[in-house]
């Protein structure tokens, strides 16, 4: 694993904070950094090295540490202050924060807000407005599974689908909460599908702690897929299905049509999705998956003879 990363980040912190410890001994350097002597000693020789464009002598920063075993900074060039997060940076870093906070799961919290108060206090001082972050998904909804995944209970959903346009009430065993193309689901052993499933999070209308029942074990340990994949052909008038969803490996072929997967977690929102291309689309793979769309597209078709 490449280790540049982290030493270029040490470097630049490593200029100011001798700065402020003046004298300080290279083994004191080291343990303050976490690193060895020796690794502590070849740091600052390069750099001694390193400077502004040009490398000329008055260019370079000027660091002694070989004559006395303490390290004084003569010349620090521009690396006098910690670098500071720009504005972008630090809504960056709030907005992605503050969607980690909406989701459940064993997160230190205090430390979360901590960081976010302090970001936010770094967006004031930059005369920055405030970043609010509403990912759709009830408060309620989030405090229930949360205390359901840590007291291994069950939950009552009222549901509402994204495919089948229907609301339904289910009893769920939580199993864990996973992020995916900017939403957040729940993936939970259905009692009334004796199956995993995966809910969205701001699908989620009502959720109330649900009375103990017995989940067989081999559900809750279940390594079936969340997603499967679908191998697609897609017509060039139907391109823009590619700027609807998200195809991967996506390959083009000597007769202009274009080649590639999809996952998905649900057989109708795939059927739709190929439907709606007007035949511009097909699955090549898996079998059973293009009969579906097939038997879907004569059902369609019945309804106007």
């Amino acid at each position: 694993m490449s280790t540049s990363g982290p030493r270029l980040s040490r470097l630049m912190t490593m200029v100011p904070w001798l700065m402020t410890h003046d004298g300080v001994t290279i083994q004191e350097t080291a343990d303050h950094f976490g690193i060895s002597a020796d690794q502590c000693e070849k740091d600052l020789w390069l750099l001694v090295v390193c400077g502004l464009p040009g490398h000329m002598p008055d260019q370079l920063v000027d660091i002694q540490f070989w004559d006395d075993g303490r390290i004084h900074v003569i010349d620090p060039q521009t690396l006098d202050r910690p670098l500071r997060l720009s504005g972008d940076e630090v809504m960056s870093l709030l907005v992605a924060l503050r969607l980690l906070a909406q989701v459940p799961g064993a997160h230190d919290r205090d430390v979360l807000y901590g960081l976010i108060h302090r970001l936010e206090q770094h967006l004031e001082q930059a005369a920055v407005g405030a970043v609010l972050i509403d990912s759709g998904v009830r408060a309620q909804v989030l405090i229930t599974i949360e205390q359901a995944l840590e007291d291994s209970a069950l939950i009552e959903l009222v549901y509402a689908s994204g495919t089948h346009d229907e609301v339904t009430a289910r009893s769920v065993q939580p199993m864990g909460v996973r992020v995916d193309s900017g939403f957040t689901y729940l993936e939970a052993y259905c009692l009334q599908a004796e199956a995993v499933r995966t809910f969205r999070l701001d699908r989620i209308l009502e959720a109330t702690m649900g009375e103990s029942v017995s989940v067989p074990e081999i559900a809750l340990t279940t390594t079936e897929a969340i997603s499967m994949v679908a191998e697609v052909e897609i017509q060039e008038q139907a391109r823009w299905v590619m700027d609807l969803v998200q195809v991967e490996a996506v390959s083009q072929g000597p007769d202009g049509k274009f080649y590639g997967e999809i996952a998905y977690r649900d057989l109708d929102w795939l059927v739709r999705i190929v439907l709606s291309a007007g035949g511009a689309m097909r699955v090549i793979a898996p079998t059973s998956v293009s009969t579906e769309v097939a038997a879907a597209a004569r059902n369609a078709l019945s309804a106007y003879s």
